[in-house]
This record gives C-alpha cells, sequence and structure tokens, in this order.
C-alpha cells in the first residue's frame, strides 16, 4: 500500500486494502474517486440496491478527504447570498436546509456504522479584529433568523478565555453545532460499511479516459437519465475497461484526466499543508484550549487548528494559490502557531503535510452534468468534511430520482478564472490582494 503522508495514517493500526482490477468489468453506476463524495454516493447507492463499481486512482485517503484539517463545519463554503440572489425563495430555503443538515448525515453515519473517527463537538470563528467581528455578528444574526441556534457570542475578554488562550483575538462565535474528527478514520469507516454494501472498490485504478458506446441494454435506474441513457466506457492506465450507465465524476482537485473544460475551467487546485506536533500535556491544552474546540480565523488565507484525540495539536494553513511550496513549510507553520499561542515554541514537530483543495470562484460547490449521465460535484473550497458527504447523498438521490436538490444546485453559476493557461498565477495575484487587506485589517 502507498504510504500516506500524515500523522493520521500512521495512527490507524489496520488500514482496508482494496484491489486494483485485474479484467474488465460491469456495473451500473461507475465512481471516481475515493474519497468522501464519491465513497458517500457509493454507500448511499449500494445500501438503496444498486451496482457500484468505486475507482481511486492511489488508495483511499490519499486525495484531500484522508489528508485535512479535520474540521466539520456546518453550512455553505461562503456567505449564504451568493446561492440565495440566485434561486427562487423556495428553492433557496431548500438549499439552506441541506447545507445545515450535512453534520447531521456525518454524525448518522458516524452512530449507523459505527465509525469510531473521533467525532467531537464545538468549534470557534475567530476575530482578529474589530471588522472581523462585526463580520461575524452579522453571520450570527442571519443565522439565528433562519432558525440556528448553536451560535454564542464571545465579545468579552471573560467570555473569550473560558475556550481559548491566546491574545490573538478580539473575539469569536462558538459554535456547539459544528466540531472536529479524524477524517482518514471517518473515511475509512465509511469504505468498510460500503464495502459491506456491496460496492466493488478498487485501487490503483487510475481512469485515463471517458468514452460513450453508442448502445445500451442497461435497465434499472431512471431517476437521473432515461432507460436509453448510452452506455459509458472508462478505460484504466492498465487497459481494462469499465462499462456503466452513469458515472459520478468525484475527484475534486484530484481529477486530472477525465474533467472536461466545463469543470477544469471552473475549478482552481490549491496546495494547503497541516502541522502536527507531539502530544501535548493535559495542562497546556486546558491553558490554549480548555474546550478542546477547533478554531478557525476569519482571514481569507486562514489559520484553523484542533487538538486531536492524542493530545496534539493540528494545525493548518500556508495556502499556495500558485502550488508550489517555497521556502519551509514546517518553519512557517510553526511562526503561525506559536504567534497565536506562544507557549508552543519548544513542541516538537511529530509531521507536515500538504494536500490539494479545490475551490470555486465564488467559493460555492459547483455541481454539474458533464455528458449524458455523467454528473459531479467539485470546489468545496477548504469546507468539504461535511459537505462532501452532503455532496454524495445528493449525487446518489439525483440518480435515483429522489431529490431536485442537484438540478437546483446545478442551476447556480459558476464563472471560469481568468487567465486560461494562466488562472492559477492569476489566482495567486488576486489572493495576495486579499491577504495584504487582511494584513492591514481593511
Amino acid at each position: 500500500m502507498t504510504e500516506l503522508n500524515s500523522i493520521y495514517a500512521t495512527s490507524i493500526p489496520a488500514r482496508p486494502e482494496f484491489a486494483t482490477p485485474s479484467g474488465n468489468l460491469d456495473c451500473e453506476i461507475a465512481i471516481i474517486g475515493g474519497g468522501f463524495t464519491g465513497m458517500t454516493a457509493a454507500l448511499t447507492l449500494a445500501e438503496n440496491g444498486h451496482d457500484v463499481v468505486l475507482l481511486e486512482a492511489s488508495v483511499i485517503g490519499s486525495g484531500g478527504s484522508g489528508r485535512n484539517g479535520g474540521h466539520v463545519c456546518q453550512g455553505w463554503s461562503n456567505d449564504f447570498h451568493h446561492i440565495s440572489r440566485q434561486l427562487p425563495a423556495d428553492e433557496a430555503k431548500l438549499v439552506w436546509d441541506a447545507g445545515m443538515n450535512a453534520v447531521d448525515l456525518l454524525r448518522h453515519r458516524v452512530k449507523a456504522h459505527n465509525i469510531d473517527c473521533d467525532l467531537r463537538f464545538g468549534y470557534l470563528h475567530a476575530a482578529l479584529h474589530n471588522r472581523q467581528m462585526q463580520d461575524l455578528l452579522a453571520m450570527h444574526k442571519e443565522w439565528q433568523a433562519e432558525g440556528y441556534d448553536d451560535f454564542t457570542v464571545l465579545d468579552s475578554p471573560d467570555a473569550l478565555g473560558a475556550h481559548i488562550g491566546t491574545n490573538a483575538y478580539v473575539g469569536a462565535l462558538h459554535d456547539a453545532g459544528s466540531g472536529h474528527i479524524q477524517p482518514l478514520k471517518y473515511l475509512d469507516g465509511l469504505a468498510r460499511a460500503a464495502s459491506k454494501a456491496g460496492v466493488r472498490i478498487f485501487e490503483h485504478a487510475v481512469v485515463t479516459s471517458l468514452e460513450t458506446v453508442n448502445k445500451s441494454n442497461h435497465n434499472g435506474v431512471t431517476g437521473g437519465g432515461t432507460k436509453n441513457t448510452p452506455l459509458k466506457r472508462l478505460v484504466l492506465a492498465d487497459g481494462q475497461t469499465v462499462k456503466a450507465k452513469f458515472v459520478l465524476l468525484c475527484g475534486n482537485a484530484y481529477l486530472q484526466n477525465v474533467g472536461t473544460a466545463k469543470m477544469t475551467r471552473r475549478l482552481a487546485p490549491v496546495t494547503s499543508s497541516v502541522l502536527a506536533t507531539t502530544p501535548l500535556s493535559d495542562n497546556l491544552i486546558a491553558h490554549i484550549l480548555p474546550q478542546r474546540a477547533a478554531v478557525a480565523d476569519c482571514n481569507t488565507a486562514l489559520n484553523y487548528y484542533r487538538i486531536d484525540a492524542d493530545g496534539r495539536m493540528i494545525f493548518g494553513g500556508r495556502a499556495s494559490y500558485t502550488n508550489v511550496n517555497l521556502g519551509n513549510v514546517e518553519s512557517d507553520l510553526r511562526q503561525r502557531m506559536i504567534q497565536v499561542f506562544p507557549e508552543l515554541a519548544d513542541c516538537e514537530t511529530a509531521a507536515v503535510w500538504s494536500g490539494k483543495i479545490g475551490i470555486t470562484v465564488n467559493r460555492i460547490p459547483h455541481f454539474g452534468t458533464a455528458g449524458d449521465g455523467v454528473y459531479f460535484v467539485q470546489g468545496f473550497s477548504g469546507h468539504g468534511v461535511a459537505l462532501t458527504g452532503l455532496a454524495g447523498t445528493l449525487l446518489a438521490q439525483h440518480i435515483m430520482g429522489q431529490s431536485r436538490l442537484f438540478n437546483i444546485l446545478s442551476k447556480l453559476r459558476h464563472l471560469p478564472f481568468p487567465g486560461g493557461l494562466f488562472r492559477t498565477p492569476a489566482l495567486a495575484i488576486g489572493m495576495s490582494w486579499y491577504k495584504m487587506r487582511d494584513y492591514l485589517r481593511l
């Protein structure tokens, strides 16, 4: 098995392993990508009696789902008005409710499949200065008006000090409905459940092309298409083929070979890095994060962190919009961490790793169709642990004809990134302005 470059993999004594395809395959639904989106879609479909093959190019968890910061957040990945202003009120309400249900879906899967993944609730949205605090108060008002009651405003030193020991912030929102998780344990649990439900999971299954076959002899699923939906043929790097009626593209920033121009022009891969310390003392943890809540600040290029079940600080940030790691990643992350918690200056580093996330221009996930019977979702913009599971559920429900939400979300406009082949440098230049704005506290 390929070694995964994260502290998560070394913390799991026995991970599930899956075979490499050894011949041609036929199925009803083929899924490309073994992360949260693909695995949740596969599990949902298999539990409803459908024949599913899931293809992972490397090993399960080698992409963003197995190496992220482990933050489980309510809602969508940008202010909801970016969605609501494009939809009628009834459809916007459905989308709002779906976003707020994403964490409950995750919680349900953990319980239903008895997944031991260190799920813990409590989250701080932390403001570095007054403008950010005013934004948080506006967020609190908006969400409260929609019926969300899990926020508590922390706008005094005493209120803040009960949750976090630092002078870095002027205030925060505490969210009892969000929290954190060991993401690879969760993904492994989903993979075991999906395999048990009948999903044929394959690792080291690199898809090099996706072709349409003229005739379809498959019947059965009709929700996302018709009985005349043509068969698709997926060609793998080793020459095998997989034939399917429906294909779900769930590789996000790692979907390099079969993503259409419609998809790739509207997605920018961004490299984010994470540092894990060795276990901290209980006394130190009680001082810096007494409630062990996860924390994210409000900067555009934010810092995010948590204490894991083993007492390690898991500190993420340092997003590279050029996808080139310049300088010493560990040194940069340690400096960021020590700026928040000077007490951690002498703690040792256990591991540092990086991975890709996919972002869209408006930071809202991009749902769509990439051909007759081919569906995708991408661009969770760093907000994916809960949203990816929701997305996988919506993909499955769409194919089964059980939900309007995929079609509603597919109507949202997603602009292509400017710059064509140079969109990554253009993005980096644009993000520099936002970073400077955060630095100047404008």
